[in-house]
């Protein structure tokens, strides 16, 4: 879920007063729709950046979720539920930050770890359990940021139209 804070380079009051005010519901109506832009904008990110593997139940799993939609006194939405994506799309966080992955078991390797470097040592009876079948890594798409940096621009957009200029 993207949480927003709005952080004007104006006097937030002034902002308020002169801008979001006189166009409450316009603005309410707005950002509310901007959330509908912004799931369409994180499921194509993600379409666009996956080669040669298919996204579709990553993108099937985000979704959008008006909690207090327009003319309610307050606009809430949320993007994604981490539940739901944990059952579709389990490998949702690694693809945005990240990480190594692996198929199998754990196995007992004789060595020791240095800082964050694993040192093997065959004649050593200590060791770490570590895991087998180590797929590769996974190199962070960071499409949770990417929409983040997007909506800050869609919240400037909707103020600059409310603004007039």
């Amino acid at each position: 879920m993207i949480t927003v804070s709005i952080t004007p380079y104006l006097d937030s009051k002034i902002l308020y007063n002169e801008f979001i005010q006189k166009n409450w519901f316009e603005f309410q109506s707005q950002l509310f729709e901007a959330g509908n832009k912004m799931l369409s904008y994180m499921q194509q990110y993600i379409a666009s950046k996956i080669k040669g593997e298919s996204s579709g139940d990553l993108v099937r799993s985000i979704k959008f979720y008006g909690v207090a939609p327009a003319g309610t006194g307050s606009v809430s939405w949320g993007i994604g539920r981490i539940s739901e994506m944990d059952m579709l799309a389990p490998y949702w966080h690694i693809i945005d930050v990240g990480g190594s992955s692996f198929a199998g078991e754990y196995h007992f390797v004789p060595g020791f770890f240095d800082g964050s470097i694993f040192k093997y040592n065959p004649m050593m009876p200590e060791g770490k359990m570590l895991p087998s079948g180590v797929k590769g890594v996974i190199k962070p798409m960071h499409y949770i940021e990417a929409t983040r940096i997007q909506l800050d621009r869609e919240i400037q957009r909707i103020i600059t139209s409310l603004r007039g200029n």
